[in-house]
């Protein structure tokens, strides 16, 4: 099986906006959002495809007032996929662009019970040779509508 991972294109929004409602564990934006990450934000997020079909995605961006964070947002890759390390590779995709030579520090946000998400994040930690941290930041306060809350996960770079 070939897979093609690329930066994605505007066209891309549509495939994405699949993947996250047939996740059925991300949170759900609306589509206009997905295009606007895969037009504006194409540098920092990647997509996966296997024989011209997106397979899965990760969007991420550089915080505006610290450009050396790198804020991945959300990770999705299609069930007949997984278990395969595609996440990963999606993830390790990013750490190869040039851009990235200039990050210190990957963070996201995961939910204390999103195991698979938080084993993602402690490998990308190992494979960069760091730890995971982890404090409260969003709060089911903040989230509502009983939605877990998610911690800030940072992996410190030492470059």
């Amino acid at each position: 099986m070939n897979i093609i991972i690329r930066p994605p294109s505007l066209q891309d929004g549509a495939a994405i906006t699949r993947l996250v409602k047939e996740s059925q564990t991300l949170d759900v934006n609306s589509s206009y959002l997905y295009f606007l990450l895969s037009d504006h934000f194409s540098p920092t997020c990647a997509i996966a495809e296997v024989d011209n079909k997106a397979v899965g995605f990760v969007t991420a961006y550089r915080l505006p007032q610290a450009p050396s964070v790198l804020f991945v947002w959300q990770v999705a890759v299609e069930a007949s996929m997984r278990g395969q390390g595609l996440a990963m590779q999606l993830l390790q995709n990013l750490t190869e662009r040039d851009w990235f030579a200039q990050i210190k520090q990957v963070q996201c946000t995961i939910s204390p019970s999103n195991q698979a998400s938080n084993a993602l994040f402690a490998k990308l930690a190992q494979r960069l040779d760091s730890k995971v941290e982890i404090r409260d930041y969003l709060t089911s306060v903040h989230l509502g509508n009983g939605h877990e809350a998610e911690p800030l996960v940072s992996i410190s770079l030492t470059k």
